[in-house]
């Protein structure tokens, strides 16, 4: 997460750093854990991977299993030293850093840029900088991987309950410290200002019958951006 963008110090992910990763599995009845997992299909042997808002790193170890050439930032000091044991106790390597997102500069050096739970950290305007550095540091032909909430759809029944689940759990994260209040992004609706062709949509509901709660986004790089307005 940037403190600079976001305006949100990494201090309340130091502290959640223990419990961050149960307390969404719980919330999302494993439904946010599933939505990570999904992207593995989009990793190939050798490709150059970056995992930004690693957190805790239960995606990174998926990730690591691919034989990917991975690198993981965070600006959490307490979140990156538990994604580097994960990956280390399954016996994996991969580059972590320390540091703000906006200052990674390695311009079009991944085949895959994995933002999962992220890009809703930060209040909107930040947020479209941000998806704009992601699709720089793709390389042309190369995927964003997005796992993150849902935006509403449905029946009128579905969109209300999930923007009021929704409402508790971005208000107790609120309360945490981690992220701002803000309503749910559509993120695919900034996809032509960064250079993105949205490629794949995956949907993911906490129970069976219940509205889309998570989605996992793939996107393509077309390096063909469009001034944002």
């Amino acid at each position: 997460m940037s403190s600079s963008a976001s305006e949100r110090p990494s201090g309340g992910f130091d502290r959640t750093a223990w419990f961050y990763e149960p307390l969404a599995r719980l919330y999302s009845l494993g439904q946010i854990e599933a939505a990570k997992a999904s992207q593995l299909e989009f990793l190939n042997r050798g490709d150059r991977v970056l995992y930004v808002g690693v957190g805790a790193g239960e995606d990174a170890v998926l990730a690591a299993s691919r034989d990917v050439e991975l690198t993981c930032i965070d600006l959490s000091d307490r979140m990156l030293r538990r994604a580097r044991s994960k990956v280390e106790r399954a016996g994996h390597t991969a580059e972590f850093i320390r540091g703000d997102v906006f200052d990674h500069d390695r311009k079009g050096a991944y085949d895959v840029v994995a933002a999962n739970f992220f890009l809703n950290c930060f209040e909107r305007g930040p947020m479209r900088r941000m998806l704009r550095h992601l699709a720089s540091l793709v390389r042309p032909g190369g995927r964003l991987l997005i796992a993150d909430v849902a935006v509403p759809s449905g029946p009128l029944v579905h969109r209300a309950i999930h923007r009021a689940y929704n409402g508790v759990g971005i208000a107790l994260y609120w309360a945490m410290g981690l992220v701002p209040l803000h309503p749910i992004y559509d993120y695919r609706r900034y996809f032509d200002e960064a250079g993105l062709r949205c490629q794949s949509v995956k949907d993911f509901r906490v129970l069976p019958f219940g509205p889309v709660s998570f989605q996992a986004i793939e996107a393509v790089r077309i390096d063909q951006a469009i001034e944002p307005q």
